[in-house]
């Protein structure tokens, strides 16, 4: 599984770059979605229950319908389809469970021949899920990932201060 800094750093940068600014605050409060779907660790379907396809879509529906707080649901939807995309390069994830109970992978790498050629190994489909999956035993991050959570979050809000005291200089 991509430790927490990945699955916090890519949604995270991707949205900073393409969200309005009045959007920072929730992109950053938002931010905690990203790891969310980590948590049916605990449960008996692990890469089911909370990484397939109907949560994201269901959040982007409400943030069609609800004009109002559009962006902080697209925003929630974007962190929780990203983790599922993410995982889906880790090994796969059940994408239409409960109603397909398959894995859906997809496996990319661009590797070095021994006559020195760049070879682009592209892969993707669908496979058992395993009893292996579905009991992913408590464990959400190793060290390194706990680490780079701490430092991305520290990171992040450092930057939503230091843009709350640019807004003001320019008021």
């Amino acid at each position: 599984m991509p430790n927490w800094a990945i699955h916090l750093i890519v949604p995270f940068l991707a949205l900073i770059m393409v969200g309005r600014k009045k959007d920072y605050k929730y992109i950053l409060l938002l931010l905690p979605l990203a790891v969310l779907p980590d948590i049916d660790t605990f449960a008996a379907e692990h890469r089911a229950l909370l990484h397939n396809i109907f949560i994201p879509a269901i959040l982007f529906f409400i943030g069609l319908s609800i004009k109002k707080m559009r962006g902080i649901f697209f925003i929630a939807a974007v962190y929780f389809a990203s983790h599922v995309i993410l995982d889906m390069f880790d090994g796969g994830v059940v994408l239409f469970y409960p109603v397909y109970n398959q894995m859906a992978f997809i496996d990319a790498s661009i590797e070095m021949s021994k006559t020195n050629q760049l070879l682009w190994i592209f892969d993707y489909g669908f496979s058992s899920y395993s009893e292996n999956w579905k009991t992913g035993y408590g464990y959400i991050s190793d060290s390194v990932g706990t680490g780079s959570l701490v430092f991305v979050l520290a990171a992040g809000i450092w930057a939503a201060y230091r843009n709350r005291i640019f807004e003001k200089e320019n008021e």
